[in-house]
């Protein structure tokens, strides 16, 4: 569904998502052992089950089109 290579974005995703009742995952095989985060080394996953993966994809297509929210 999502890829990223920073924790904090997947969990944010994530949690935009369960927001709308899609169950999403975080699978994250970035290795906390060593420094190393580019490239396949460093890869974050948000999972979405199959039946809810057009509405994800609209949910994240939307939020990327508003572009960052004004501080109230």
């Amino acid at each position: 569904m999502a890829q990223h290579t920073d924790e904090v974005a997947a969990v944010l995703t994530t949690e935009r998502l369960r927001s709308h009742d899609i169950g999403a995952t975080v699978l994250s095989q970035k290795d906390r052992w060593h420094v190393v985060s580019f490239g396949g080394l460093a890869v974050i996953r948000v999972l979405v089950p199959a039946p809810s993966f057009l509405e994800a994809a609209e949910i994240l297509a939307s939020d990327s089109e508003a572009g960052p929210r004004a501080a109230g």
